[in-house]
This record gives structure tokens, C-alpha cells and sequence, in this order.
């Protein structure tokens, strides 16, 4: 029909190409966004599929055409916005499948593999578009000169494509700061053409993100997450497939595994010779061991009834102590009891609560206690039993794949912390699977005035640093595999303390990077009301993608993105907070909590005096110089909100002016019941009760905070910033001994 137009009359033909202009797309809109489609009628047809595809296998053609079609989705919705263009008129930047002629510019979404139209092009190319062989890496290739102009989003896999779409955008200026709209940057430019662009990248790190064992992520937060690169979470977020769909890795498990699979109350699954009333269970598989029988008369057997030598010896007897996350291990040495253990454990995975994990955190107890009998401890050390148990855990997986029951792989991330933070004193096994375990090194107590590996720290890091070199970098180790790094940024007795940390990262990361570190999370993150945290968050993206990256680049882009020109008021009350609250550690969990059991010595670390002091290590900001630091973000907080500026960034101003005001109500909380203390301690009454006083006006702002502490973990958070300080103990006594006469708080 198009041919035939040419044989028309002229004024019928000017008729006809006026009447197009209403059905075509305004010059700089008309860029299409190009994929395979599958069996979609629609990329929103795809995305409304979500829920029913299979992620268990990632790389299906669903999952693919799914998280393309988001990809083409979030492409469409921004450039709408960035360049006004009306998002509800399809002709503006259209989604089309990829199996027609290119009639226009186009984004091409995907590899070679996934696109019909890369293909092509990689075909014209000679075959070989470039594309990095890493997970989740991408090229991105402009061609403005290409007949049409094309642009070519090739991911390594789908991942990697959704990623290119967001590296797309951020080259046009987009910026996610943090979760929601009001932390979003997009700014308007007059339409869009394809770019002349090459860039090929891959991560530095391959597991990025966060370790949370709650359901507790906002959609908002998840978005937040997939368009800065993040792919770690948790499996207990019952929104698996919006994560699944964005590359985002699900991992299962914590210090309560024991509890789950092998509780000494747990019934008894099998049938046993000596007992009436289980014949209809199937028969037992393992040996007469310590058999007690029906010890608590309740008409059935229980794991710790039939087999207690199961358990751990504790001086002399076996000890049936599960708390949860906290007890005594079980018998590590016991095959028996370790083979049903991880036969409960291995079907969950398989069918189970855990069914949808890409990886396990296997942790035996927190801080728990290892068995004390002859056959575990000839095992050697905790490390050196843990890292058996994770080598039969392995075994016992990689078994069930084998048969067909387990239907995708799964991580091992295995423990280097506390009770078992040593590196181990024997050779592992021989086929010890190096790929399918991973050593996860918690510096659990770690300073943060302090780069982790600055011999300066000899109190708090320098042992942490030699425990991790051990693990990582000494030449005569016995583990040689992987690391994965396990921050505390907001450990659960930081209390959503707004932390500043953005040089521990700029040092820390290329640190953990150049020492073979590839995995990398922290604990507790916040999912709102980030204030200053926003930084963190988002700097750790940025480097855990890139851990070579220019962090003063970085900070100069967040700080002016963020904030536009309340920029430079900004970077100086970041400064002091940052300063202010770098010695949160000892701080709180030395301090504060030593202030709430009335201790005479609350300074007793070279890091953190009352005085300003300056000693040759361990130097860390003194309570004195916390407080001026505090006096000084305070006053940059209130000339910040002085200064004209948009409504978004008066919005984020607000919510770093409650963070800032929680952390200086907390410290000034604690300032005055050292005064109070000091007066008390001096025989001073009227001292100490003026001093109450003032302590009591902190203590009331802090009561009524209840937003500051309640968007991290359950550990992390408190249901005000008062029990949040960790002092209103002492301060509730001294209270009740001022209205009675009492003296007791001079103690």
C-alpha cells in the first residue's frame, strides 16, 4: 500500500502525510524499545505474569521475557519523564517484539541470544558484540550512524540486561539516592536520540546487598535495590518474585538452623522397636543409641528421647539447651545425628519454608557452645569441626541434585565469626567444593574511626584484621576459597544511629576487593528514614559494583544530586556527623552500657575518653569532642532548612533533621547523666538534680521518637529512642531515687 501512495495525485498525498503527524511519535519520543516478546502479547502482559513464572530455573525464557519487559517498562516510564512526553500515549518511545523490521531508532533489549534485532547487528559486526562472559555484566553499544540508529542493551544474561537499562539511565542523569520517589533525581532534557555510547562493565563483587532474615522489604525498597545492582536478600520476604524477577539472590538460613531441623522436643519421625504406638511411621534407619525412652510421659518420642547422644556434652551430660538462635551445638562428631539433621534440612530446601533459597547461611548457634566430648574434640578446633560440617552439608546437597529431588543450586555461606572466627589448623578435605562454599568473615565489634586495616586500631581491628588475613591472604592457610564479607553498619546495638561512613567504605571495600573478597552485605540495613544513611546505602552500591571507583566522584555526585544548592552546607554537617558518631562502638556498647549498670570506670579504652585526649594508637573522637561535633551538625542542620529549595529536597532535609536530632538527643541524653553521676558522686545534690533535669528534656524527645528506630531489623530496632539509647535503665533509678531521697544511683 505504501508503494501505491506514489501514484496518487500530489495534493492527496500532502493530505495524507499531515494527517500522519497525529499517529506518529513527536521527533525525540519516537525511539522504540525493542525485545522478545515470547508468548506475551505485551511487555505489561509479561510483567502481570510475574507471579506464575518458575524461578527456580533463572535463566527460562519466562524469567527472561519477564525481566526484559521490565527493563523495557522502567526505560519507557523514565524517559517519558525525563523528556515530558506523555507516558499514556503508546506512540511515545513504543515497546515492540523483535521480530519485525526496525522501521525507526531503536533500544535493543538483550544479547545476541535473547534478541532477534542484537542479533542481526551482531551479525553485521562480524558476530561478536563484546559482551563481558561475567554474571550480571552487560555491553552497551550506541550506533547514531547505524541505518536506523540503534542502541544495543546486551546482557552476559538477564540481569545483566536490566542493568544496562539502568546504566543507560543513570548516563542520562537518573539517580535513586534512596528508596521511593522523594529520593529520586530525573532531570528534563528536550527529547532523546541514540547516543554514540560504549560501555562494557561487570561487577567487582559478585553477591551485593544485604543480610536480613525478616519479610520486611517495601516494594519501594526492592526497586531501590535492582536499579542500584543489588541481588542479595532474604527468602523470608514474601514478595520472592518482584526480588527473583530483578536478579535479586534469596538466601535462607541463620544461627536457628539446629533449632529448626534436629530440636531435642521435636517429634520423633520414625519407628522404634522399643516403643508402642509408632508402627505407622516408617522404620528407622539409624542404630540403638542412649535410648531414654517416653521421659515426659506425653505418649511419644522425641529426637532427645531416643537418641540424646545426639546432643552436646556440657560437663558430663548432654545438653538439650535450644534457644533459639543461642544454645549448646549438638554432637558434631555423631553421623548419625548430623545425617538426620541435615536430611530435615536438605527436604526444606527442596519443599519446604526454604524452597525458593539460591543460598543457605550455615550457622550453628550464636556465640554457641561445641560439644565436649572425646570424639568431637579430636575433630580439632570449632573452625575446623564447623568447616566438616559444612563439607558433609555440601556433600548431602550436591547428593540430592544428583538424585533429581533439589531442582537448582545452592550456596553454602558458611560462618568466620566469633566462636569460630580463627582460621581453621587442618588441611580441609581434598574435594572440598571451594565454588559451593563460601566463608563469610563477620568483624563483629569493629571500630569505625578506623579503616579495617589501619595498625593504628590495635584495640578493636588490628585482631579482627589478623583473623581475616588469616582466612584470606597468609600464604600457608588452609582455606583457599572464597570470602564474603559481613558488615555491621547498623549493628543491633547502633540502634539506627546515623552513621557517616562513607571513607570506611572508600578504604574498606577496594581493601576487601584486592585481598579476593567477591561477596559483600551488612547486617540490620534500613529500609527507610535513611536520612544520612541514604549515603552509605547507596555509596556500597556504587562500590560493590565497582570497588575501584572514584569515591570523591561519587560523593560529589550525591551530594549534588541530593542536594542541589544545599550541597555545601551539607558536605560540612556530614562531616561533623561523621566525626560525631565514628566511635559509636565504644560509644554504646561499652559507655552507655557501663553508664546503665553504674560502673565507676565508663572510659576505660584508649579509643573513647571523657577528656579529649591524644594517644599514639587508638585514637578516636572523646566524649567532649563528640559533643562539639554534635553542636556543629546541629547548627548546619538548622542552616541547611534556612536554605530556599525545591520540594524533594526539603523532604529529604526533613528526614535528616530527625536522624541528626536523635542522634544529638542520645548523646546529650548521655551527657547529662554523666553530669548527673559526677554530682551525685561529689555529694552535690542540687548539681545532680538540675543536671536530671536537663538529662529528662533529651529523655522525653527520645521517648516520643518512635520512627528514628523502627525501620531496621527487629535487632536493630527499638520501640523508642529513649530504650533505643540503651540508658533508660539508669535513668529510670536515679529518677525514682531523686523522688524518694534516695541516693541509690551515687553507686
Amino acid at each position: 500500500m505504501l508503494r501505491s501512495l506514489h501514484r496518487l495525485a500530489l495534493p492527496l498525498v500532502i493530505l495524507l502525510a499531515i494527517g500522519s503527524a497525529a499517529v506518529l511519535a513527536q521527533p525525540g519520543h519516537d525511539v522504540a524499545l525493542v525485545l522478545d516478546l515470547g508468548e506475551f502479547e505485551s511487555a505489561a502482559a509479561a510483567l502481570a505474569y510475574v507471579e506464575d513464572v518458575d524461578w527456580s530455573n533463572p535463566q527460562s525464557s519466562e524469567a527472561v521475557t519477564c525481566t526484559h519487559a521490565l527493563a523495557a517498562t522502567e526505560l519507557r516510564d523514565y524517559l517519558c519523564r525525563l523528556t515530558g512526553a506523555d507516558a499514556d500515549d503508546e506512540r511515545n518511545f513504543p515497546i515492540r517484539d523483535d521480530d519485525g523490521d526496525l522501521a525507526g531508532p531503536a533500544i535493543l533489549i538483550g544479547g545476541p541470544a535473547t534478541n532477534r534485532q542484537t542479533a542481526a547487528l551482531a551479525a553485521e559486526r562480524g558476530g561478536d558484540l563484546g559482551i563481558p562472559a561475567e554474571e550480571q555484566g552487560f555491553r552497551i553499544l550506541g550506533l547514531p550512524e547505524h541505518e536506523p540508529p540503534v542502541l544495543a542493551l546486551a546482557g552476559a544474561d538477564r540481569v545483566g540486561t536490566l542493568y544496562a537499562a539502568y546504566e543507560l539511565l543513570e548516563e542520562l542523569g537518573v539517580r535513586w539516592y534512596g528508596p521511593g520517589e522523594v529520593n529520586e533525581e530525573a532531570p528534563r532534557r528536550e527529547g532523546f536520540a541514540i547516543p554514540a555510547l560504549d560501555r562494557v562493565e561487570a561487577p567487582g563483587f559478585r553477591s551485593r546487598g544485604f543480610w536480613a532474615w525478616e519479610d520486611r522489604a517495601t516494594p519501594e525498597f526492592i526497586e531501590w535495590m535492582g536499579r542500584n545492582r543489588m541481588n542479595f536478600w532474604t527468602v523470608e520476604d514474601q514478595q520472592r518474585a518482584q526480588l527473583k524477577l530483578r536478579g535479586i539472590r534469596l538466601t535462607c538460613g541463620s544461627h536457628h538452623t539446629q533449632w529448626r531441623f534436629i530440636h531435642p522436643d521435636h517429634p520423633y519421625p520414625y519407628d522404634v522397636a522399643r516403643f508402642t504406638g509408632d508402627e505407622n511411621k516408617p522404620a528407622d534407619p539409624y542404630r540403638e543409641g542412649e535410648y531414654q525412652g517416653d521421659v515426659n510421659g506425653d505418649g511419644a518420642l522425641s529426637y532427645s528421647e531416643v537418641h540424646p547422644e545426639w546432643y552436646g556434652l556440657q560437663k558430663g551430660k548432654r545438653s538439650f539447651r535450644f534457644e533459639y538462635d543461642f544454645g549448646d551445638n549438638i554432637c558434631d562428631s555423631n553421623e548419625d545425628g548430623v545425617t538426620e539433621f541435615y536430611r530435615n534440612l536438605v527436604q526444606d530446601l527442596i519443599d519446604g519454608q526454604w524452597r525458593w533459597a539460591d543460598s543457605i547461611n550455615f550457622w550453628m548457634f550464636d556465640s554457641g557452645v561445641w560439644c565436649e566430648c572425646e570424639a568431637c574434640q579430636a575433630l580439632g578446633t570449632p573452625t575446623d569441626r564447623n568447616l566438616r560440617l559444612v563439607h558433609r552439608l555440601r556433600q548431602a546437597i550436591d547428593a540430592a541434585r544428583a538424585a533429581g529431588r533439589l531442582q537448582r543450586p545452592v550456596q553454602i555461606e558458611f560462618l568466620a565469626y566469633f566462636d569460630v572466627i580463627e582460621p581453621p589448623t587442618r588441611p580441609l578435605p581434598e574435594d572440598f567444593d571451594y565454588d559451593g562454599c563460601v566463608a563469610t568473615f563477620f568483624p563483629i565489634r569493629r571500630c569505625y574511626v578506623h579503616a579495617f586495616d589501619d595498625p593504628a586500631c590495635t584495640e578493636l581491628n588490628a585482631p579482627l584484621h589478623a583473623q581475616y588475613t588469616g582466612w584470606a591472604t597468609d600464604p600457608e592457610r588452609h582455606y583457599r576459597g572464597q570470602i564474603f564479607i559481613g558488615e555491621y553498619y547498623n549493628v543491633s546495638f547502633f540502634r539506627n544511629l546515623p552513621l557517616v561512613l562513607d571513607q570506611i567504605l572508600a578504604s574498606d571495600i577496594p581493601y576487601f576487593h584486592r585481598t579476593g573478597a567477591r561477596h559483600m552485605h551488612y547486617m540490620h540495613a534500613p529500609g527507610g528514614m535513611l536520612g544520612p544513611r541514604a549515603l552509605t546505602n547507596w555509596l556500597l552500591a556504587r562500590m560493590l559494583w565497582e570497588p575501584e571507583a572514584d569515591a570523591g566522584a561519587l560523593l560529589e555526585d550525591y551530594f549534588t544530586g541530593r542536594y542541589g544548592a544545599v550541597a555545601p552546607t551539607m558536605r560540612r554537617l556530614y562531616d561533623h556527623l561523621r566525626t560525631g558518631l565514628s566511635n559509636t562502638t565504644l560509644l554504646k556498647s561499652v559507655m552507655a552500657r557501663r553508664l546503665n549498670e553504674q560502673r565507676r570506670d565508663l572510659f576505660p579504652d584508649r579509643h573513647l575518653k571523657y577528656e579529649e585526649t591524644h594517644p599514639e594508637t587508638d585514637d578516636g573522637p572523646d566524649f567532649v569532642e563528640i559533643l562539639k561535633e554534635m553542636d556543629a551538625a546541629g547548627r548546619l542542620m538548622g542552616e541547611a532548612l534556612r536554605t530556599p529549595a525545591p520540594r524533594r529536597v526539603r523532604l529529604r532535609l526533613m528526614e535528616d533533621q530527625r536522624m541528626v536530632r536523635y542522634a544529638d538527643h542520645t548523646v546529650r541524653l548521655y551527657d547529662r547523666l554523666l553530669a548527673t553521676q559526677r554530682a551525685l558522686a561529689a555529694g552535690d545534690r542540687d548539681a545532680a538534680e538540675a543536671a536530671y533535669a536537663e538529662a529528662t528534656i533529651h529523655a522525653d524527645r527520645l521517648r516520643v521518637d518512635i520512627l528514628s528506630t523502627s525501620m531496621a531489623s527487629s535487632h536493630a530496632n527499638d520501640k523508642n529512642g529513649l530504650e533505643a539509647s540503651l540508658v533508660s535503665g539508669v535513668y529510670e533509678e536515679i529518677g525514682k531515687a531523686f523522688k524518694t531521697g534516695g541516693e541509690a544511683a551515687a553507686r
